[in-house]
């Protein structure tokens, strides 16, 4: 099922190649026809582009409704799929905003380090990070807006207040999982007027976070194509 916009560039479209169609001249290695067989050489021509431009847009829809936001995650390198974005829920509001302004990102995976550290030697590795689920290794998320509304906003001193305290609980995040389609991610963080959102694997551990930005990337990146090849179609280069 064609979207609405999809549909009016088709009849756009079609509008145009009746204009144009006393112009157009069949790709033929037989004699030229005249009068009424070259009318119907160039209404063929016609309806066989127009039907494989119709075909390859109904495509286009459909693939979009089957990327899901794995294949955004596996899109971006390793090191950028935000499972590895991530700060103790113990350090303090000071270090995470440090960690979000040197990354370059809006939000932080908040996550228990004691939980992670299953060998108890201080330190977290990709093993036991990759292992750690959210149903108990994750606190919660804690973005830019979190600082902002609850420590510059207050005057507080963000050296002496900690993640846990400024964060959004896990029981108020929506999280999504690798076989969900990304338009309704997308929805979702629309509708919910957040720009982050924690990936989960089917065993539940974390594989990353999904940023409104690699959303809207991807969605364009595919209008794009849909743009060129309907440019393409009505320059008969189609």
């Amino acid at each position: 099922m064609l979207s609405a916009s999809m549909q009016s560039s088709k009849k756009a479209i079609l509008g145009l190649s009746r204009r144009a169609f006393a112009d157009l001249a069949p790709y033929t290695s037989s004699p030229p026809k005249l009068g009424l067989a070259a009318v119907i050489a160039r209404k063929r021509l016609v309806r066989d582009e127009f039907r494989d431009m119709i075909q390859n847009t109904e495509a286009l829809e459909m693939g979009m409704h089957r990327i899901t936001v794995g294949d955004v995650l596996a899109k971006k390198e390793e090191g950028q799929r935000g499972a590895w974005l991530w700060i103790d829920v113990h350090a303090s509001a000071l270090s995470a905003v440090k960690e979000m302004t040197r990354s370059n990102v809006g939000a932080l995976l908040v996550m228990k380090k004691d939980v992670l550290d299953t060998n108890n030697d201080g330190v977290v590795d990709g093993q036991e990070l990759a292992s750690g689920k959210w149903d108990d290794a994750v606190a919660g998320v804690v973005s830019e807006r979190d600082y902002l509304k609850k420590i510059v906003i207050k005057h507080l001193d963000d050296s002496r207040v900690s993640v846990g305290d400024i964060m959004t609980g896990k029981k108020h995040i929506t999280v999504a999982s690798t076989d969900t389609p990304v338009l309704e991610a997308m929805r979702i963080m629309t509708e919910g007027r957040f720009r982050h959102m924690p990936v989960v694997n089917h065993d539940r551990t974390m594989a990353g976070m999904l940023y409104i930005g690699d959303v809207t990337r991807m969605v364009l990146a595919e209008h794009h194509k849909e743009v060129h090849r309907l440019r393409d179609f009505v320059s008969g280069g189609y």
